[in-house]
């Protein structure tokens, strides 16, 4: 008797540990799956967290309002960015038809929410309609949910609308403001290759590429895309290794300062520096 009372409650404590392992959620991040560099280790370069558009869909429970950097790497063209950039606004209700996102921005002009399988909907607000648009650097702002007006609960920092009730208010920090570049190391491209993003932002270029030991520095085989905030991105399949690499715009050679480690070339003198490993799912430096 003894001994099967034994077995349950060693088998009721692992179902306990396993449940945490699977659904438990850490707290800064909330639901959210962040990802630090691996390249770069500071405090500025663990402030920007980079998700794949996926984990908005796993995503559990509403969050707080955060900015983000999402990697869509199903769309990758002239007219669209790879890397987009934003503020993540959430709201959970499974059973809520539709839900729209208004906010004092664009004179609260309705925007439809995304629905997960998980029942919360979310709603970028991308940079490009904050980015030093907004001196007072913050909005106000509203979900409509199936014609009711909600504010946002996932945090009580609010003010009083025009009809007497709570609006909610989202402050803008300064690092929200700061363009993001460098080398991006995303998930497995084939069994071996993993894909990396190559990002420059240098809105005056007309023509900007990439050269380094990955195509025997040769200007004319990997051109760079620029796309309408004055970035020039580049996508690439590369196995694990070490990679040494400029940029050249408009003919001249350009060393990306912003690279973690920099290494000696005896015909470039000093060029930027990367490597991949096996198993590792996404780095950045910016």
């Amino acid at each position: 008797m003894e001994t099967m009372i034994l077995r349950i409650l060693f088998i009721s404590r692992a179902c306990f540990y396993l449940f945490l392992a699977v659904f438990a959620v850490t707290p800064d991040f909330q639901g959210l799956h962040a990802y630090s560099s691996n390249l770069l280790k500071n405090k500025e370069t663990e402030k920007v967290n980079y998700y794949y558009s996926r984990h908005l869909e796993k995503l559990r429970k509403s969050v707080k309002p955060r900015f983000v950097n999402v990697i869509d790497t199903r769309v990758f063209s002239n007219e669209h960015n790879i890397v987009n950039s934003g503020i993540l606004f959430t709201y959970k209700n499974y059973q809520a038809r539709e839900v729209l996102f208004i906010s004092s921005i664009d004179r609260y002009q309705p925007h439809k929410m995304i629905r997960n399988e998980k029942g919360v909907w979310y709603y970028i607000l991308p940079r490009r309609e904050f980015d030093e648009k907004i001196p007072s650097r913050e909005i106000l702002y509203k979900f409509v949910v199936d014609g009711l007006y909600i504010r946002d609960t996932t945090h009580e920092n609010v003010e009083d609308d025009f009809a007497g009730d709570a609006i909610s208010k989202f402050v803008f920090t300064d690092d929200m403001y700061k363009p993001l570049e460098g080398v991006l190391v995303l998930e497995n491209d084939t069994p071996v290759n993993k894909k990396v993003i190559f990002r420059f932002y240098s809105p005056k270029s007309k023509f900007v590429s990439l050269i380094g030991s990955f195509n025997n520095w040769n200007s004319e085989m990997d051109m760079m895309k620029r796309n309408e905030n004055g970035y020039f991105e580049l996508e690439k399949s590369l196995p694990p290794g070490q990679y040494t690499y400029l940029f050249r715009a408009d003919g001249k050679t350009i060393l990306d300062k912003r690279s973690p480690e920099l290494k000696y070339h005896p015909v470039y003198s000093t060029v930027g520096f990367f490597k991949i490993t096996e198993g590792e799912e996404i780095s950045h430096h910016k």
